[in-house]
């Protein structure tokens, strides 16, 4: 008899995190949402370190150690409530990124805590320029911040930049369609 496979997260083969909603953040009390805000920016600096890295044995202790900080946070909060979702720890389009961004927001706002996720906004700015690279767009407006209140601007800011319309990429001439089997190919 065959049994479903259950899908598995990164963080010690537990069953996969369902994404928080803005909505779902609202419900978050006060600590849980200052708890979670640690989590979040302890796993963007481990993703940002990797980002790029020389892969130098003091480097590679370092990642060990940013992630291990990171994985240690994240099963301490779930063991708080497995079931409770956490907001999506991959934005990689403009879609995902403003969801993202909107649902952090609300988090931030919720944790009362007037500490600066600096890891969460890097990640922020760093998706942001990859997919205007991408899409030869404008970057995401920065502006200089050190509290919450800061943070949240950012954010905004964000949001705000992906909601802008944006070049959509062609393909190049390179990537001219061939028939299969035709001259173009060389048969």
């Amino acid at each position: 008899m065959n049994q479903p496979v259950p899908i598995i997260s990164s963080c010690e083969g537990q069953d996969a995190v369902t994404q928080m909603t803005e909505i779902a953040a609202e419900r978050l009390t006060p600590a849980r949402a200052a708890e979670l805000t640690k989590v979040l920016d302890l796993k963007c600096q481990w993703e940002n370190m990797r980002v790029g890295s020389s892969y130098s044995t003091p480097h590679l202790h370092s990642l060990q150690k940013a992630f291990e900080a990171y994985r240690t946070s994240m099963l301490a909060y779930t063991a708080g409530d497995r079931n409770e979702p956490i907001p999506d720890l991959s934005p990689s389009g403009p879609n995902r990124l403003r969801a993202w961004c909107r649902t952090l927001r609300v988090v931030f706002n919720r944790a009362g805590t007037n500490e600066y996720p600096t890891h969460v906004l890097a990640k922020a700015f760093t998706v942001a320029d990859r997919i205007a690279e991408r899409m030869k767009s404008e970057p995401a407006n920065r502006e200089s911040a050190t509290d919450m209140n800061g943070a949240i601007r950012q954010l905004d800011a964000v949001i705000a930049w992906c909601d802008k319309p944006m070049n959509v990429p062609v393909p190049s001439e390179t990537m001219a369609v061939h028939e299969v089997g035709g001259r173009e190919n060389g048969i």
